[in-house]
């Protein structure tokens, strides 16, 4: 009865991890928040025609409480002797009784990624695997137009390998690996928090540059700020990073970039901001005259007072 316990937040890592375990055999993939226990653990007991034990994954294991993992401790207690289980989870508390169970009966591993500088370095040597030479500023930018995630580095970087020639520059980059709107959001309110107005209009340009149209970007904005906000709220409460991550259900390196700017953000601030993205929302949807453009320029001005 193999059982595995994939925690962290490098999903790369723990994508590779399941791989490994599977060895080619057919899984069974299940998602925490949208499966019951009881489901899991009839899939872990039934059989395949060719008398082959299941394989079972259970992604986002931290969305289940407490009672719903108590019946994987109650099938661990029985366990179907043929089957395998894998979960990914990003943390389970050191008291969990499902994490004492699974280092009892099988596996713990815990993947985390790197980040900033570090994560630019895994960039390189990874490109070194594809036969590309990839220096450290331009991994750096590839990094930031990825957001810190690592699975779409890791694509980026094959696609790079096929197209550079021995070595990938910042014009490879440019015009291969365009920077997520996500990322560009991050950007964009880091600079709005800093009072950054010239940087927060030349990033405001890149996301009109893009072709994504004003009201989307002020969706994404308003999205952003209230994101922030509750990120606020929950580390003021003392909410470790997993925990915000799981609750604001958005990946790890979002969460951490939220609780940097949570950290320079003021609530005074959040609040004024939500008010003039409100503002700019009824402007957009029929409210003004101006254009559509001068109209997120100058909350723009505003929010980067």
């Amino acid at each position: 009865m193999p059982v595995y316990l994939l925690l962290g937040d490098d999903e790369e890592r723990k994508a590779r991890g399941v791989e490994k375990l599977r060895d080619a055999r057919a899984a069974e993939a299940h998602d925490a928040a949208e499966t019951s226990p009881e489901t899991v653990v009839s899939a872990l007991n039934s059989y395949s025609l060719f008398g082959e034990g299941p394989f079972v994954v259970v992604r986002n294991l931290d969305a289940w409480n407490a009672a719903q993992k108590a019946k994987i401790l109650g099938y661990l207690e029985d366990p179907s002797p043929e089957a395998d289980l894998v979960m990914l989870g990003a943390k389970l508390g050191a008291r969990e009784k499902l994490l004492a169970a699974v280092k009892k009966a099988g596996e713990v591993h815990d993947f985390k990624q790197p980040t900033g500088k570090a994560l630019a370095r895994w960039a390189t040597g990874y490109a070194k695997k594809q036969g590309l030479e990839l220096p450290e500023d331009v991994a750096e930018e590839l990094v930031t137009r990825c957001s810190d995630d690592k699975a779409r580095i890791s694509r980026e970087t094959e696609k790079l390998a096929l197209y550079a020639e021995g070595a990938a520059t910042m014009e490879d980059v440019e015009a291969l690996c365009p920077p997520d709107l996500q990322s560009n959001i991050f950007q964009f309110v880091d600079a709005l928090g800093a009072g950054d107005r010239g940087q927060a209009l030349h990033l405001l340009g890149a996301l009109l540059g893009t072709g994504e149209p004003p009201l989307r970007i002020l969706y994404m904005i308003r999205r952003q700020f209230r994101l922030l906000a509750r990120a606020s709220s929950l580390l003021e409460d003392g909410a470790p990073r997993p925990e915000v991550a799981s609750k604001l259900k958005v990946p790890p390196f979002v969460a951490k970039k939220l609780e940097e700017q949570a950290r320079r953000t003021g609530e005074e601030d959040l609040e004024n901001a939500l008010a003039l993205v409100l503002d700019l929302e009824r402007g957009l949807k029929g409210g003004s005259d101006l254009s559509e453009e001068l109209q997120v320029e100058l909350a723009v001005l505003d929010l980067s007072r």
